[in-house]
């Protein structure tokens, strides 16, 4: 197995330093040996693939949360036959298949959805009206009314809503007008 990773790197990375005798070296810790690293296309999330020699796991993260992970020894049933897949699939493997991340794993472990680029991103923070107001917050994304995505609440929009100050006059101008009627009432009655 560890020559497969040797192989595998020596082949991939064109590194030299990559030897059979140096692996103990290069993969001091046999539970967290990484195989392959990128980032997205505009350089906002990494991708790591990373193989676990101690549990016979592999496991693929983006910004360091799992997206994948797959258990050998649990699916093939025994350490030889775990060693053995982990074998052929170093051997046989390359490296856009060890980055290649699935688009449902990870809108299930991230919430993220993946555009034609290739890069990640949240569907929610897009804004699909171009009313300014990303779609997490949106009243209604289908709409491009800002006011409307902004302000429509119950069915009232803001230059429907009534102004304090205009209630506040209305009700002094109604006050006068009650007390200028009782006054001539009482001038009548006088």
């Amino acid at each position: 197995m560890k020559r497969a990773i040797v192989d595998f790197c020596k082949y991939e990375y064109e590194d030299e330093r990559y030897t059979y005798e140096a692996f103990d070296t290069l993969f001091p810790d046999l539970s967290h040996v990484g195989i392959a690293y990128t980032t997205t296309p505009d350089g906002e999330y990494e991708i790591q693939f990373e193989l676990n020699l101690t549990d016979y796991t592999a496991t693929q993260y983006v910004n360091g949360t799992a997206v994948s992970h797959y258990d050998y020894l649990k699916e093939n049933g025994s350490v030889e036959k775990a060693l053995d897949v982990m074998k052929f699939e170093m051997e046989n493997g390359d490296f856009a298949t060890f980055v290649a991340v699935d688009e449902e794993e990870l809108k299930v472990a991230m919430g993220l959805d993946i555009d034609d680029d290739g890069n990640f991103y949240d569907p929610l923070s897009k804004d699909l009206d171009n009313d300014g107001i990303p779609d997490r917050y949106d009243h209604d994304f289908r709409d491009s009314d800002y006011e409307e995505s902004t302000f429509d609440i119950d069915g009232l929009k803001k230059h429907e809503k009534p102004s304090i100050l205009e209630q506040i006059k209305s009700y002094q101008n109604d006050e006068k007008t009650l007390d200028k009627q009782d006054n001539k009432e009482k001038e009548k009655e006088r």
